[in-house]
């Protein structure tokens, strides 16, 4: 029977639960928008729209520039339902935490935009805002466009879909 030492079972702990502290780090606000918010705690009227004025031009100028972005719930679940099919890091670009998961898609229904065959039994399907899928097993009855269709996740990082009679179709997303 093989033992492991127990420093290593320490180290290996300490690793994890440092890597989770990391990772649940709260996120510090961009500095233009604590600016803006810092503007708030001046009791002087003028001093205080001055402030303002001068944080809210800097903030908009760093948009224009695309210094900065800014995104509201809804753009952000129509931009998270258009990579639906990539895998992509966990950088916060969408939050992050909890509320982030909540909302991740785990299904798209749309219509199909075109079709083109690929193979003999195999297709490339444009859906529109949902990217190019193509079939990876064989499907019985030939998709058509305007056809609707679901895709979903499925296990292990596949996806599963439907389309008229064809059920139980493995995709990938291409583009």
């Amino acid at each position: 029977m093989n033992y492991v030492p127990v420093t290593t079972i320490f180290a290996a702990a300490a690793m994890l639960s440092a890597t989770a502290a990391a990772a649940e780090k709260p996120r510090n606000r961009p500095e233009l928008f604590s600016k803006v918010i810092d503007c708030r705690s001046i009791t002087d009227n003028t001093q205080r729209l001055a402030c303002y004025d001068q944080s809210v031009g800097a903030l908009e100028a760093a948009e224009q520039r695309k210094d900065v972005v800014v995104v509201d719930r809804e753009q952000m679940r129509e931009t998270r339902k258009s990579l639906f099919g990539f895998t992509l890091p966990k950088i916060g670009l969408f939050g992050g935490g909890r509320e982030e998961a909540q909302e991740d898609v785990s299904e798209i229904q749309t219509s199909i935009g075109s079709v083109r065959q690929i193979a003999s039994d195999r297709w490339s399907l444009v859906l529109p805002d949902a990217g190019t899928w193509e079939t990876m097993t064989p499907v019985k009855y030939e998709p058509r466009a305007g056809q609707k269709i679901r895709i979903s996740k499925a296990m292990m990082g596949s996806y599963l879909g439907s389309f008229g009679s064809n059920k139980g179709v493995r995709f990938r997303r291409v583009d």
